[in-house]
């Protein structure tokens, strides 16, 4: 095989790498809307649980940096509620902020509002997403918690994202 036969099968490969990384948040998004599996998430008591999450999160809802384990992407979160019906989730690695997503519930119940600033690769990346209802929320749990199903995702023109100071 010629070396300019090598370069050439490389590159698109290359390119490929580059554009995942790019948008990282927006591929886990894309992959969890093509899976068709609902997003399931509950905040009650004080505490944020995700069982779709890989690896399954529970940590306190108290606004403060709390240790995961499991993902490369991340190893710190932050989740914070700003009422019943809203959250942010700030997901950060060796306690830098890499993605930042606002979670907002209609006030009728039905739909998710989702928005992220993915800063993973050094460059900022908006984006968004709304759900429908597909599970009720424990009872108990705040209203903004429950199964929901990935509808429709947004390139982030009009998104606008929660940030956490």
């Amino acid at each position: 095989m010629k070396a300019s036969t090598v370069v050439f099968l490389l590159v698109p490969l290359a390119a490929s790498v580059d554009a995942a990384l790019a948008d990282n948040v927006k591929a886990q998004v894309e992959g969890m809307k093509a899976s068709g599996k609902p997003e399931v998430f509950a905040v009650e008591n004080g505490i944020y649980t995700c069982t779709s999450c890989q690896p399954e999160i529970k940590i306190k809802a108290n606004g403060e940096s709390q240790t995961v384990a499991g993902s490369s992407d991340y190893n710190e979160m932050v989740v914070r509620v700003l009422n019943p019906h809203s959250i942010e989730i700030v997901q950060q690695l060796n306690h830098k902020n890499r993605a930042f997503w606002g979670y907002n519930v209609s006030a009728d119940g039905k739909t998710l509002t989702v928005s992220y600033d993915d800063y993973s690769t050094g460059k900022e990346a908006k984006g968004g997403y709304t759900a429908t209802r597909v599970g009720a929320a424990p009872a108990g749990a705040l209203p903004v918690s429950g199964s929901w199903k990935i509808e429709q995702i947004n390139d982030g023109k009009a998104a606008s994202a929660a940030r956490a100071h």
